[in-house]
C-alpha cells in the first residue's frame, strides 16, 4: 500500500513539476514593467508622468515602475503589467508584433499576452520624437488604464471572501444609504449621523458622517470637520496638515472633494494614512472617511485603494 502511495505522490509531483509558474502573471498589482529600446529617454519620461507619491506616512509610490531593455524583459515576461514602447525597426518592435500583430501607429491593450493574467499596453510610433509626443498627449489616458487595471486586481482581493448581502441590506434600512460590503467587516461605532465599520489584519476603519443639509466642500472646512469627529469618536485623532492633498473628483454623478493625508493621535501614540471623500447629494451631505493603522507594514496605500473601491459602491436606498 505504501508503495502505491509513494507512486501516486511521485506522479503528482511529476505533473506539478511540468507546470511552468512563468505562465501565470506574477508580481504586485502596482508593478509596471516599461519595455523600451535604445536610450532611457522615453521610459524615464513615461515613468515621470505616471508616478505619484503618497505619504502613509512613509513616501509610497502609486506605481512601482521598472524600465527594462528588450533583452532584460525576457526575465520579466510573466509580470502582471507591461507597457511596451516601440518604433518601427527597433528591437522592441518585434515584441510589439508578437503581442499585437501587424498594427499601425497608436496605442493598443490586451490581456494574457505574455502570460496568463497579464495586462499589456503597446504604444507604437514611427520614431522616438513621435513616441515622446504621443506619450505626452495621452499621458492621462495611459495612467487611467493602469489605474483601472490595479483596481480590477484589488477588487478581486477585496471581495475574494464574498459579499456581505445581509450587512448591505441592514445598513440601508438603518441609514438610508449603503455599500457593497465584503465579508469580514463589522460595526465599530453607531451614533446619530455617524457610523463606523472596521476590519483587522491590518486594522482598517471606514466611517460615514452625514447630515440632512449641504455643506461646503473646501479642504480646510473638511479637515476641521474630520478633526472634530476624531476628537468625539476616536480619542483625539487629528490630521497632519503638512501631508494632506486635495482634489475634486467625479463621484456617483456629483462632484466630490477627495483628501489624502496622515492622521495622528498624540495621546494613544498612533497614526497612519487616511482618505476621505466628501460630497453633497439630494440636498444631503456625506463624508466617507477611510483609515489604516498598520505600524508593522511599510506599504499601506493598497488598503486605502481597496477601501475606496468599497466607498465607490455607495448608493441611496429608496424608502
Amino acid at each position: 500500500m505504501w508503495v502505491r502511495k509513494i507512486s501516486i505522490s511521485l506522479l503528482i509531483l511529476g505533473i506539478l513539476g511540468c507546470v511552468s509558474y512563468e505562465q501565470y502573471a506574477r508580481g504586485d498589482a502596482r508593478d509596471v514593467m516599461i519595455v523600451f529600446d535604445g536610450t532611457l529617454r522615453e521610459a524615464r519620461f513615461l515613468r515621470d508622468i505616471l508616478q505619484d507619491t503618497f505619504y502613509t506616512p512613509h513616501a509610497e509610490p502609486l506605481f512601482n515602475i521598472y524600465p527594462l531593455q528588450v533583452e532584460q524583459f525576457q526575465s520579466y515576461r510573466g509580470y502582471k503589467n507591461v507597457v511596451l514602447l516601440a518604433t518601427y525597426g527597433a528591437r522592441s518592435f518585434e515584441l510589439f508584433q508578437e503581442a499585437f500583430g501587424e498594427k499601425g501607429s497608436g496605442m493598443y491593450k490586451g490581456k494574457n499576452i505574455f502570460a496568463d493574467g497579464d495586462f499589456v499596453i503597446g504604444i507604437l510610433a514611427s520614431d522616438e520624437y513621435n513616441l515622446l509626443d504621443f506619450l505626452n498627449i495621452h499621458k492621462e489616458e495611459i495612467k487611467n488604464l493602469l489605474l483601472e487595471r490595479v483596481n480590477e486586481l484589488y477588487s478581486r482581493k477585496t471581495y475574494f471572501a464574498g459579499h456581505n448581502k445581509k450587512m448591505k441590506k441592514e445598513f440601508g434600512e438603518k441609514y438610508g444609504f449603503t455599500f457593497d460590503f465584503p465579508n469580514g467587516w463589522a460595526y465599530a461605532i453607531e451614533d446619530t449621523n455617524f457610523v463606523c465599520i472596521a476590519k483587522h489584519y491590518p486594522d482598517r476603519f471606514m466611517s460615514v458622517y452625514f447630515e440632512s443639509f449641504e455643506r461646503p466642500l473646501e479642504k480646510e472646512d473638511l479637515i476641521a470637520l474630520r478633526n472634530s469627529l476624531g476628537k468625539r469618536y476616536f480619542e483625539g485623532d487629528r490630521v497632519e496638515k503638512a501631508y494632506t492633498r486635495a482634489s475634486r473628483i467625479p463621484f456617483k454623478g456629483v462632484l466630490a472633494t477627495r483628501i489624502y493625508g496622515v492622521w495622528q493621535n498624540d495621546s494613544l501614540i498612533r497614526g497612519g494614512p487616511f482618505e476621505m471623500i466628501a460630497f453633497n447629494m439630494n440636498g444631503r451631505f456625506y463624508l466617507i472617511d477611510m483609515g489604516v493603522f498598520a505600524p508593522e507594514k511599510l506599504r499601506k496605500l493598497e488598503y486605502l485603494m481597496r477601501m475606496e473601491l468599497i466607498a465607490r459602491t455607495f448608493e441611496i436606498v429608496s424608502p
